[in-house]
């Protein structure tokens, strides 16, 4: 397994799943950081680029070798298999803030969410709901904020991280404003004013997604990424073991975080073998369009379940939690539902 690292060379644009067509709103933020079908497509690309692809001929399914490898349509991964996207910074990867955690910056501490004692009955069965453990005032969870991997590990063994990292650590946004021009005409389109946010990486701050099945390819020193086709470098390298490890197998309950989006079928949970899901913090839906390539035409939307996410799991089928570790849910071959499994005492 090789890591792709992308080291932006301007600011760069995520386009997420909101309309943009004339009348319904005028401004598009950047989705930050980008799914895993985004940065699976600029690698299976670059894969393609690097194998002598014609794209005609491609769709037209003329060059079977070339479809074998990177999938002959979108949500195909052929012979690759991705793990991420990931955040890094100085090389170092970063992960979404699990979501049951709470921070007071009026008491400069933390609390958490654990599952109450008290089951409510609802439509997908009785359910123990979050519930605050020694209740701070102000406390709240922290959007676009960021773990390293000690802190994490540290989370996953039921203490409070020392530090985090905010979004200004990261990036800064950047207004764009555009509008629609006639070439032909040389003048501009009447209505046609628009408004987007860019991201510019800070120095040191880079994506990076693991890919198994290419370790022969050799991409462009520069590859294009993201909306507007701005350049970043690339490179790979071997990948190195970054697997996380905070849950004592022995026990029959566990804490599962979501280091990257979910997709659940449009369900907020997913199904796991063995396993009940007792309680759960669960972030707002990320919606994820998209291109499909081979019929071109856009993909259904979807909704994903975010990084950061966490479930409370409790065994029904001993040794279940044990086996826990792998992706969950769907399109895991592109790096969905990679997860880290930690220590969670059930004191009902």
């Amino acid at each position: 397994m090789k890591t792709w690292q992308f080291e932006a060379l301007d600011s760069l644009f995520f386009r997420g799943a909101k309309p943009f067509n004339s009348g319904e709103g005028g401004f598009l933020d950047s989705q930050f950081p980008p799914t895993a079908q985004t940065m699976a497509g600029v690698i299976r690309a670059a894969i393609a680029e690097s194998k002598g692809v014609n794209w005609a001929k491609f769709r037209n399914g003329e060059q079977p070798s070339i479809a074998d490898l990177i999938g002959a349509d979108s949500d195909d991964a052929g012979k690759l298999r991705f793990c991420g996207s990931y955040v890094c910074r100085d090389g170092e990867r970063l992960y979404s803030m699990p979501l049951h955690l709470l921070y007071s910056s009026k008491e400069n501490t933390w609390c958490k969410l654990a599952p109450s004692k008290a089951e409510l009955k609802t439509d997908m069965g009785d359910k123990r709901l979050p519930e605050v453990v020694d209740k701070l005032e102000g406390a709240k969870p922290l959007e676009n904020a960021w773990l390293d991997g000690v802190e994490l590990e540290k989370v996953l063994l039921g203490e409070f991280p020392s530090k985090y990292y905010k979004e200004e650590d990261l990036f800064v946004a950047e207004a764009r404003t555009g509008i629609g021009r006639d070439n032909a005409k040389r003048k501009v389109n009447e209505g046609m004013l628009y408004f987007t946010r860019h991201i510019r990486l800070k120095e040191g701050v880079s994506l990076a997604m693991d890919v198994e099945g290419a370790d022969d390819v050799s991409p462009a020193k520069m590859l294009r990424l993201g909306g507007e086709g701005r350049m970043a470098n690339v490179s790979v390298d071997k990948a190195e073991d970054s697997r996380l490890c905070g849950n004592d197998e022995t026990s029959d309950t566990a804490m599962i975080i979501l280091l990257t989006h979910g997709d659940f079928g449009g369900n907020s949970e997913p199904e796991l073998e063995g396993i009940e899901i007792i309680s759960a913090c669960v972030g707002k839906a990320v919606r994820e369009g998209g291109w499909d390539y081979k019929n071109r035409k856009p993909k259904p939307l979807k909704s994903l379940v975010p990084a950061g996410s966490v479930y409370f799991v409790k065994e029904k089928e001993k040794g279940a939690i044990a086996r826990l570790g792998a992706p969950i849910g769907n399109r895991t071959n592109f790096g969905y539902g990679e997860i880290a499994v930690g220590t969670w005492e059930d004191k009902s």
